[in-house]
């Protein structure tokens, strides 16, 4: 099993070397190609599909599959497969269930685009280049409001609060969260914990109108720091921008698993 998982990654990377270059980015062109030949790859090797709420298996690999250029970069590609590689471990010490990381996992790769670009922003850039700044301006905008300082957002996807369980056996500080592997794995720490919080929301407020296929409609909310607009039953994922385009770029990844 370990000789085959080491050639298809092999094989998989050959693939990714094709159409990669020194920028990062893949031409357009080649995109298409280049991803019809990692589907045939992975279903040569037994993979399907993974589909939300139609599928039901714990301790599946997954893998991901870039379906743009935005998302072929060298990046996303050690974004994604962090998701996949440390799935188990993941799973195990959060104590969630397969199902729900992969889902959770495809909204991280949605959360990364709408939060810094796949980490090309110019606004991004800037502020992990001075993050001082950004204290600063929250600083004086305290002092002017009489409200308390929030702690700046901080990497790929500008996460605010690091998970310390994670965070302590992964090394992971605000200051690394601009590595992608890093930034994968507090990201799914966040949401692994995230998802639990709006399960009980959602029993503790009557949220019935929050089920399992729009988990990825509501969770953003509490993300993004918006979680009373879930209780007071005011949220609006159809009308919300950043909803919105998390899921558009939820939609150039296509991911895919296969039972062991």
């Amino acid at each position: 099993m370990r000789l085959k998982k080491f050639w298809l990654s092999i094989r998989m990377a050959l693939i990714v070397a094709v159409v990669l270059f020194d920028s990062g980015h893949a031409f357009s062109f080649a995109q298409t190609s280049s991803s019809q030949m990692e589907i045939a790859l992975l279903s040569e090797q037994g993979f399907q599909s993974w589909k939300w709420t139609e599928s039901n298996c714990d301790n599946c690999q997954i893998m991901m599959v870039p379906q743009s250029d935005d998302v072929s970069t060298i990046k996303v590609r050690r974004f994604i497969q962090a998701l996949a590689v440390n799935k188990a471990d993941l799973q195990k010490m959060l104590k969630v269930s397969g199902e729900e990381y992969t889902l959770l996992a495809h909204i991280s790769v949605g959360i990364l685009g709408r939060e810094t670009r796949f980490g090309e922003s110019v606004r991004y850039k800037f502020k992990e280049s001075a993050p001082w700044i950004v204290s600063l301006a929250k600083l004086m905008r305290s002092l002017a409001t009489d409200k308390e300082v929030s702690p700046n957002s901080r990497g790929l996807t500008q996460i605010k609060f690091l998970p310390q369980d994670v965070a302590d056996k992964y090394g992971i500080t605000p200051d690394n969260l601009d590595i992608p592997e890093n930034a994968a794995i507090a990201t799914m720490g966040y949401l692994i914990n995230a998802l639990k919080q709006l399960k009980i929301r959602i029993k503790t407020y009557h949220l019935d109108h929050i089920t399992p296929d729009r988990y990825a409609d509501y969770l953003p909310y509490i993300y993004f720091g918006r979680s009373k607009a879930l209780i007071e039953k005011t949220a609006i994922p159809e009308q919300n921008n950043y909803v919105q385009a998390l899921k558009k770029y939820m939609a150039m990844i296509q991911v895919f698993e296969r039972q062991p």
